[in-house]
């Protein structure tokens, strides 16, 4: 994200916080669709990951007073897609009982195609949204590492990982 566009989201953060709605509106134009992959591959269902991205747009009315101007607006909004898309799996997980095969592992939509699904289930939930924030989200390292609350280093050198181990499931297709 350029410099220009970085100012264009931060006036539509603060336009939704004077309650533009149509400010909101252009944000879901450029992010919904990023929102939704992001929610998708941490929820790894398509209502779950519908539900997330409305619960984004709600909060960004709810938290567009509290963002701070020359900070990332797309971290931000990004940031809140993957809190919302985690509580609903917590959720998820709290309501299902031990006995159920569900507990184990998350039925997923088929709303991607069926080869990324299954190498994406054979990554944990951390590494699932490490390559969901690079690839889908098509965030820089500085971003996820804020987005995870880790380092840039380690941001580079655990993508560095997941992609071996991608490459290692698929016999070296990916």
């Amino acid at each position: 994200m350029n410099f220009k566009e970085q100012k264009e989201l931060e006036n539509h953060i603060i336009s939704v916080a004077n309650g533009d709605r149509e400010a909101l509106s252009e944000i879901y134009e450029k992010f919904g669709r990023m929102i939704f992959s992001i929610a998708i591959g941490i929820t790894e269902r398509k209502a779950d990951a519908e539900d997330a991205l409305q619960e984004t747009m709600i909060d960004i009315v709810k938290s567009a007073e509290n963002y701070k101007l020359g900070t990332n607006p797309k971290a931000w909004i990004l940031t809140i897609a993957r809190h919302n898309a985690m509580d609903i799996v917590r959720k998820r997980r709290d309501h299902l009982p031990l006995d159920c095969p569900e507990a184990a592992r998350i039925v997923v939509d088929d709303e991607l195609p069926s080869d990324v699904l299954d190498l994406l289930s054979k990554l944990n939930e951390e590494e699932r949204q490490l390559i969901i924030l690079r690839i889908y989200g098509e965030m820089s390292y500085i971003e996820i590492g804020k987005i995870m609350n880790i380092s840039v280093f380690a941001a580079q050198k655990r993508y560095q990982r997941v992609l071996k181990k991608l490459k290692d499931c698929s016999g070296g297709v990916f």
